[in-house]
């Protein structure tokens, strides 16, 4: 019986996420109004079967639930017990309890919810007939995915992060084609979900409350910015990626974004577009942004936020390492030292030995030792550093986000920074931009690649860059090349 009402609850439960017609199994709640200075406006909410129940509603469960039972004995081909019977009354209390769990799911969905999964039975065969194997759905493929990964990279913010974002990309996948089965997403499917992220705002007000199709729709009657390429490209990898699991899990025989090549169409065309856009800071602008209060104002402090030192610091650290904006607003007091050759340097991660402390790089290639620039020193870094608390962070008054990255705030108030107190227009990224700026420079000052690449934590993939190792004095020596910071020296 249990499995008979699971089998119900499943297939109406495809059926649903497939039409989106979710207020079949919902019911209208009691409707409330409130004043506006336009007038009254009335709210009528769709309501749950056991939040109906609860409040009152006057619903007898197996009235209710008889007529899903009478049709699917029907579609099963299997006998109607007499009415009254404790056969039928079983029944009908088993497809009860799943209708309720069906309203549950139901209210969820309508509601944006795409990721909680429902708990019924798993399918089997009620007869001795061998049931016909079930494609898995989007949603348990991502489910897998997610535990796959985490056991791979662990579970971490990196990892927690990465799969935050997968998960918005496949809810509104869901959104627009619903739950589908594997089998049902092939190359036509991806070649019209690519068409319709093309479409897809960049931002509108309250999109968290709309749906995709709903987005799309209001991008098109607002005349709002899509999504640019290189976004529509990420996203697309980000559902590859997905799928690439289902291929090593052998539920597909295809990846249908790799075997068309439509991703790699897009990367083509997001290539194309931001080859025109230049990614560094050009000299004027870094004389500008060096010449700004931060840099060149004794104790000037943000309006509204304190993030001590570290406003005027990790712009200086990303001019003189490349290093990532969260490489550096992460660091341990301790992770500035001095190697055995005298060489004062960060050490980002690089003693694998000690526990990361929930601290993540973008990759092994990153764990690396970088030597800090003579005019670092010159202009204080090291007092700074020492002046720190040995066992807490170097900039304290960055605090993690609910992600665990240290370095979010900040990076919207440097941003807010350079457009309103700077009046900076530039097309580099404000943290990511400096990066971008470190390799240009250390091109002009003609410090070799494998200096650089050693200092950012790039590697070339080649085979002799894995032997030896890059002495850290030699990288200082290189580094001296690197001119220094506009308007400040």
């Amino acid at each position: 019986m249990q499995q008979l009402a699971a089998r119900w609850f499943r297939s109406e439960l495809q059926q649903l996420e497939q039409t989106g017609d979710f207020k079949v199994f919902l019911l209208q709640g009691t409707s409330t109004s409130h004043e506006t200075p336009h007038g009254a406006i009335e709210h009528q909410p769709w309501e749950s079967l056991r939040f109906a129940t609860e409040e009152g509603f006057d619903l007898d469960p197996r009235e209710t639930a008889l007529p899903y039972v009478l049709r699917t004995l029907k579609a099963e081909n299997i006998p109607t017990p007499a009415a009254d019977s404790r056969p039928l009354i079983d029944l009908c209390d088993a497809f009860w309890s799943h209708l309720l769990h069906l309203s549950d799911i139901a209210k969820l969905r309508d509601s944006g919810d795409w990721i909680t999964q429902p708990k019924v039975l798993d399918a089997e065969p009620l007869s001795i007939a061998q049931a016909p194997t079930k494609s898995k759905t989007l949603l348990e493929l991502f489910q897998a995915y997610s535990e796959a990964k985490r056991l791979d990279d662990g579970d971490n913010r990196s990892t927690n992060k990465t799969l935050s974002e997968f998960g918005s990309t496949v809810r509104r996948f869901i959104e627009l084609f619903g739950n589908l089965p594997l089998n049902k997403i092939d190359r036509g499917t991806i070649q019209d979900y690519r068409a319709k992220l093309a479409r897809f705002p960049t931002k509108a007000k309250g999109a968290g409350s709309l749906t995709a199709p709903e987005l799309i729709a209001k991008a098109e009657a607002e005349q709002l910015p899509t999504l640019s390429p290189a976004t529509v490209h990420n996203k697309l990898s980000a559902i590859s990626a997905v799928l690439g699991h289902a291929v090593r899990m052998d539920w597909i025989k295809e990846n249908p974004i790799e075997a068309s090549g439509i991703a790699k169409a897009a990367g083509r065309a997001a290539s194309t577009k931001g080859a025109r856009r230049r990614k560094d800071y050009s000299a004027k602008e870094l004389l500008k942004i060096f010449s700004s209060p931060a840099f060149t104002k004794d104790g000037w402090r943000l309006p509204r936020s304190d993030f001590g030192q570290a406003f005027y610091w990790l712009p200086l650290l990303m001019y003189y390492t490349g290093a990532r904006r969260e490489e550096l607003a992460q660091l341990a007091a301790r992770d500035v030292l001095t190697d055995e050759a005298g060489v004062p340097c960060l050490s980002i991660l690089a003693a694998q030995e000690e526990a990361d402390a929930g601290r993540t790089v973008k990759n092994q290639g990153s764990r690396r030792m970088v030597p800090l620039h003579d005019d670092l020193i010159t202009l204080g870094f090291l007092e700074y550093s020492g002046s720190q608390a040995a066992d807490g962070q170097l900039f304290p008054m960055l605090k993690p986000n609910p992600g665990g990255y240290y370095s979010v705030n900040w990076g919207k108030a440097w941003a807010n920074y350079l457009r309103k107190t700077v009046n900076l227009d530039s097309t580099a990224s404000p943290a990511h931009g400096f990066r971008h700026t470190f390799k240009t420079l250390c091109r002009q000052a003609g410090i070799p690649e494998d200096i650089h690449d050693a200092i950012t934590g790039h590697t070339d993939g080649s085979v002799s860059r894995e032997y030896g190792c890059m002495p850290l004095s030699r990288i200082a020596e290189e580094l001296r090349k690197l001119p220094p910071v506009p308007a400040i020296l």
